[in-house]
């Protein structure tokens, strides 16, 4: 697919999410996102695989968004358009039809309780790959604020959320010999060839 046809995609589906008003409707986005997200992934095609997983992270995001105004009372309606006129679901219940479970649910509300501002900036930041665990981990580390007196109880926190994004995203379950495979600038592959073994040594002091 085209560059032009990719940023059309993209367009049209971050419309369809700020335009969603029930969970299941943003929930299809999002598994449709996800679904692109793995394609380029498999066909090694860096844009396009981080253009899907903002998609998928902005569909949790409005999802999240969705559930919270969700109501919890027995017998109120919720936000989700039932197919039956005049059901009235409570939040577990229209969460379910939906295909959501509780603990996703609880997750979205999470990045939804991000600042859109502090959202929009950790989502563009190129110097990382933002994953839904990750985003919410740097928002609580703001949240906490500074460690001024135990700088390396920040580090400690930075290391476990990186770690955490890695077996996320699948990363060791693949071979390293086909990650550096991958189509890179020549400086990137020789970064990676110096830093691996020597941060590889280093992680191997971390004993329980």
């Amino acid at each position: 697919m085209s560059d032009g046809n990719q940023l059309v995609r993209y367009d049209a589906m971050c419309h369809a999410i700020a335009a969603a008003y029930s969970v299941d409707e943003v929930k299809d986005i999002r598994d449709k996102a996800m679904a692109l997200e793995m394609y380029a992934r498999q066909a090694r095609n860096t844009e396009a695989e981080r253009q899907a997983g903002e998609i998928r992270l902005r569909a949790e995001r409005r999802a999240g968004e969705l559930s919270a105004e969700l109501v919890t009372a027995q017998g109120q309606r919720s936000d989700l358009t039932s197919p039956h006129a005049g059901e009235k679901l409570t939040k577990s219940e229209a969460l379910e039809r939906a295909g959501v479970s509780v603990r996703q649910a609880e997750r979205w509300e999470q990045l939804a309780a991000i600042p859109a501002e502090q959202f929009e900036a950790d989502l563009a930041d190129p110097m990382w790959r933002p994953t839904t665990s990750g985003m919410i981990e740097r928002h609580e580390a703001r949240e906490r604020g500074p460690f001024p007196e135990h700088r390396g109880d920040e580090d400690a926190l930075w290391l476990w959320g990186t770690l955490i994004d890695c077996c996320e995203r699948g990363l060791l379950r693949r071979d390293p010999r086909d990650l550096m495979a991958t189509p890179m600038h020549n400086h990137m592959r020789e970064t990676l060839y110096e830093l691996a073994p020597a941060i590889a040594e280093w992680l191997g002091g971390i004993k329980r």
